[in-house]
């Protein structure tokens, strides 16, 4: 099994430098609202999967977690790009997990990290497009989930997140909704029906169609000691 890599960890500031920008900053520019407080649960193991219409998802998503949850331990799988030196570590230590989507074997370890730290009781966001699908709905990718959750002992909360923006006068409007957390991940799911299943519930959040149909599937964790290994 690959090991853990290094990582300066989560802190404080530049955390809460971006919540910042996403709860007061960021409404110079967009006119904020926030459906489903209280669907998320404020402590244990939460994996969030977060639609991907543009950069400022995730500021906006960010704050809009911390307002609904009063819990700061949320981690993120980002674009390996943004640990690139010249940012001085500051995405890394706002919780970024770095993986490199044209190369996955080179994140094996950060992708383990994410997983550890999902199963340490941490919120983990994944967006499960891997990019930006501006007002449509991209197929969800099954590795990287697959991989950061596991095959969890116990089951692992799974909460989806909708956005949508429409452009006003002044503002542009922004609604995010936030699923309930109704149907737990367990080892004994199926990856890829699973996966299909949250894919929807995003787009019915966004108000958009996830045109991609249900795969036929196979079981969960089938190849997951080979990926591991």
């Amino acid at each position: 099994m690959a090991k853990l890599p290094h990582h300066p960890g989560k802190t404080y500031w530049p955390s809460r430098i971006v919540t910042w920008l996403g709860q007061n900053f960021m409404r110079l520019f967009f006119k904020i609202k926030v459906e489903g407080h209280g669907n998320f649960p404020e402590s244990g193991p939460l994996l969030i999967l977060a639609k991907h219409q543009r950069l400022e998802d995730i500021p906006l998503g960010l704050g809009a977690v911390c307002t609904a949850m009063k819990r700061r331990d949320q981690w993120c799988v980002m674009k390996h790009s943004l640990a690139d030196p010249k940012y001085f570590g500051f995405f890394l230590k706002c919780g970024g997990i770095p993986i490199d989507r044209r190369d996955p074997q080179k994140s094996k370890g950060f992708l383990l990290l994410a997983r550890h730290k999902l199963h340490e009781g941490n919120t983990v966001v994944i967006f499960p497009e891997q990019t930006f699908f501006p007002s449509k709905m991209g197929k969800g990718k099954v590795p990287g989930f697959r991989f950061v959750a596991g095959r969890p002992d116990s089951p692992i909360q799974v909460g989806c997140i909708g956005f949508t923006y429409k452009k006003g006068i002044i503002r542009t409007e922004v609604t995010m909704r936030l699923g309930k957390t109704t149907t737990p991940y367990t080892k004994h799911d199926d990856a890829e029906h699973f996966l299909h299943d949250r894919m929807l519930e995003i787009a019915e959040l966004s108000s958009l169609h996830y045109p991609h149909p249900r795969p036929e599937g196979r079981k969960a964790g089938a190849d997951m000691e080979e990926e591991e290994n």
